[in-house]
């Protein structure tokens, strides 16, 4: 059974409270009040649940449905994070206009805000989840909303379009997910993570029976599950007719934080079958959750970023081109899961050390947050250029406008838009992999977690991983000729129209703030990685093995770049 909730429990969901009192504000204020700046009040309360995350962290721990540990607190963070980026981005989603004189095709509500703040909000709690019944909750409050958000914000045929395919895919992975769930309560008898952890690493010939019957599918539907939600194959096809028919706002929020929640999904799998103390017995259930997980996700995760990349080369459409390329990420990202777990699984069986297996979550986490920051950045300064220059004469009607949307549009932004054209290149640099920025810190960490797995020898999955990371390789050299033909468009070809730049302020300073954090990242990267190395330690049992605090965050490991700059050398990435 679930430990009884208390007031300590609803003191540590402080973030989250405040989140929902600031949506119930937006949603009252645009009802009753005429309240129109609903994106600054959700900004508001996202920057206040930063403060108290930040001056309220607690100690590790359980209480009631929630657990507290280095996890937690680096995902609550980079949620909230993201969160606050994304606002700003959505927040100029309005094409407010610049120069001409004409009717706005859209203008934002306060109940767009609000929803975005029960999407944040939910986030957050599948975050500190320890039971099934909230983390389902959790993931539910970002798939609603996130439907809702796509059909309020671009209501033409398109729009629609997009709205509907979302909405009707997340039913479907929904209830993949809630079966996958069942079947872990089928084997643990709990919807108590904690317990079911336990009993999947039990030894009782009781467990190894209902394992055998329930572990391959409740891996697999947990993978489906979480496979749409980061837009891996094989749910990956609706990502660019949806990104292309909704707003670049919605789709920075599609690209990210639904990512999020899949991250979380997976690494909270893999951690109940990872026993938290080093050389203790480990069930049949446990191995065979891990050595289901770990051939999954990396056949998933070649085919992923193959697909992703190869479909991106021929795409001229900028949103188009970005959703490819995050089936992409969704890829790298699940070589992560899968290292994640084959170290599990080898260290379970006395093959490698345990150690291994937080190299793989702490890389999976460190490319989630640069990977993060740098799409913000690409959609935010999308969204701030806004729409193309018309062309009419005297004896031609003024036509529509036109947003900003192809790779054409972007031809000779370097002599228009300098600051803009910066920004995009090197968030797109970033996304490439190209050194020293974070990204390529990111992939590389992967890479070195793949190539840890059975080490100390050949076998077939030693074999299987090195052809994983070759093939990470050789997709990223794929990726780097579509973003560079992005850069080349910017900077080496010269336009006759240009865009307006009418997005909004909102979406610049958004902009700003994700080119600051990518280059802080590229000065002193250790920071944020040994914050998600932590993290990735706690999600997989090793608590009780950290020396260190374990409650970090990006944003925190960013504040202490000037004093570890001043300390003894760092070692080396990763």
């Amino acid at each position: 059974m679930t430990p009884a909730t208390s007031p300590t429990t609803f003191a540590l969901l402080t973030p989250e409270i405040i989140l929902v009192i600031a949506a119930l504000a937006v949603f009252l204020g645009g009802a009753f009040a005429g309240l129109r700046a609903g994106w600054l009040v959700a900004l508001g309360g996202i920057v206040a649940a930063l403060f108290v995350a930040t001056v309220a962290a607690p100690a590790d721990g359980v209480s009631g449905p929630l657990t507290i540990d280095g996890f937690s607190g680096f995902v609550r963070w980079l949620v909230l994070l993201l969160g606050a980026l994304v606002a700003l981005v959505q927040a100029g989603d309005g094409f407010r206009r610049a120069v001409l004189r004409e009717a706005q095709p859209y203008q934002s509500t306060a109940e767009e805000a609000g929803v975005f703040l029960l999407l944040v909000a939910g986030l957050s709690l599948a975050a500190v989840a320890n039971d099934l019944v909230l983390l389902f909750t959790g993931l539910e409050l970002v798939s609603i909303p996130t439907a809702i958000l796509l059909g309020l914000k671009r209501t033409d045929a398109a729009g629609q379009e997009a709205g509907l395919k979302y909405f009707f895919l997340s039913l479907v992975a929904s209830s993949l997910f809630l079966y996958g769930v069942v079947c872990l309560y089928g084997i643990g008898g709990s919807t108590e993570m904690a317990t079911i952890g336990a009993r999947l690493r039990s030894a009782e010939p009781g467990t190894v029976v209902i394992g055998a019957a329930l572990v391959p599918l409740a891996a697999g539907l947990i993978l489906a599950g979480a496979a749409f939600r980061l837009a891996a194959f094989p749910l990956h096809f609706y990502a660019p007719d949806v990104y292309q028919g909704t707003s670049p706002g919605n789709a920075a929020l599609l690209s990210t934080l639904p990512k999020v929640a899949g991250v979380i999904v997976l690494l909270r799998l893999a951690g109940l079958a990872i026993g938290p103390v080093a050389g203790a017995p480990v069930g049949y259930a446990a191995t065979a959750t891990l050595d289901l997980l770990w051939p999954a996700a990396a056949v998933l995760a070649a085919v992923s970023m193959t697909i992703g990349n190869v479909m991106a080369l021929g795409q001229t459409n900028l949103r188009r081109l970005l959703a490819c390329s995050s089936i992409a990420h969704a890829g790298y990202l699940l070589v992560g899961i899968a290292a994640t777990a084959a170290l599990g699984s080898s260290a379970a069986t006395g093959g490698a050390a345990p150690g291994g297996a937080i190299s793989g979550g702490g890389a999976t986490l460190f490319y989630l947050a640069t990977y993060a920051v740098a799409t913000i950045g690409v959609f935010a300064a999308l969204t701030y250029l806004g729409h193309r220059w018309p062309v009419w004469s005297a004896t031609v009607p003024r036509p529509p406008r036109e947003e900003a949307s192809t790779i054409a549009d972007l031809d000779g932004l370097s002599a228009t838009n300098p600051i803009v054209a910066f920004a995009i290149a090197v968030c797109l640099l970033s996304l490439a992999g190209i050194p020293p920025l974070p990204g390529f810190w990111g992939k590389l960490s992967l890479v070195t977690s793949a190539l840890e797995v059975d080490a100390g020898g050949w076998s077939p999955r030693r074999l299987a991983f090195v052809a994983l990371a070759v093939t990470l390789v050789i997709n990223a050299a794929i990726a780097a000729a579509y973003y560079l033909r992005i850069i080349a468009a910017i900077y080496f070809r010269s336009t006759d129209r240009g865009v307006q730049s009418d997005g909004g302020v909102g979406a610049g300073v958004g902009m700003i703030a994700c080119l600051v954090l990518v280059g802080l990242f590229t000065i002193h990267p250790q920071g944020l990685f040994r914050a998600a190395r932590r993290a990735g330690g706690a999600v997989l049992g090793a608590r009780s093995t950290a020396g260190a605090p374990t409650l970090s965050s990006p944003v925190s490991a960013v504040a202490t770049v000037a004093v570890d700059a001043a300390a003894a050398p760092e070692p080396r990435l990763p």
